[in-house]
Order: C-alpha cells, then sequence, then structure tokens
C-alpha cells in the first residue's frame, strides 16, 4: 500500500502514514483493488477488449486482434462470448477531475496597478 498523499509505502494495516502523517481511509485501500471493468474512454464498440486488457496489462490492441482471430477461426463462437461479458462487466465510474477550478487571487477582467 502506498500514501496518496507523499508516496511513501505503508504497511497493509496502517491507518496513518509514518512520512507525512495522513490518515488513511477506505480509498485509499479501494484504490488498490483491480475490477475487471469496461472503461469509458478508448472503446471501439463496447469497451470489453480494453477493458480485459487493462485488467491483465496488456496492449488493448493486441486483445482486439486475438478476439477478431478466435471470431474467424471459431466459425463465430466468440461473439456470444463477447456480448455476454458486454453484459456482465460493469462500466468503470466516471472519473472526477482532481481540481475543477482553481482560484486566482485576482477576479477576472480585474485591472492591477
Amino acid at each position: 500500500m502506498v500514501c496518496p498523499g507523499c508516496g511513501s509505502p505503508l504497511n497493509d494495516g496502517a491507518k496513518f502514514c509514518s512520512g507525512c502523517g495522513r490518515g488513511m481511509d477506505e480509498r485509499a485501500y479501494a484504490a488498490e483493488q483491480r475490477r475487471l471493468t469496461r472503461p469509458r474512454n478508448g472503446r471501439m464498440i463496447a469497451g470489453v477488449c480494453i477493458g480485459i486488457a487493462q485488467y491483465f496489462g496488456w496492449d488493448p490492441t493486441g486483445v482486439r486482434l486475438a478476439v477478431c482471430l478466435v471470431t474467424f477461426f471459431g466459425a463465430g463462437a466468440p461473439i456470444f462470448a463477447y456480448l455476454i461479458a458486454w453484459m456482465l462487466m460493469p462500466e468503470s465510474p466516471y472519473a472526477l477531475p482532481e481540481q475543477a477550478y482553481t482560484p486566482s487571487d485576482q477576479e477576472p477582467g480585474s485591472k492591477t496597478s
């Protein structure tokens, strides 16, 4: 486990970071779990191939090519597996921006002297 604040390695059951003192919450633990999901970006059809590629750390183009070859030589049977994976794999949640608005010291359009 790694501290999201300072990046220092932590023990598995740590409640606080020994480097920066930041408290660890459930989001720090949830970030470590891998889930097989269909990402919202980078899809060609439904995102099944890129989801499998991201889960296993493979190249998405290679997975897509393998699915096409297996479908061509497998008499179309993998099409049903793709459709089932499309129905069973959940979509990844929407990613929120880190900081949507950065306030400045002065209002837009005001002049400084």
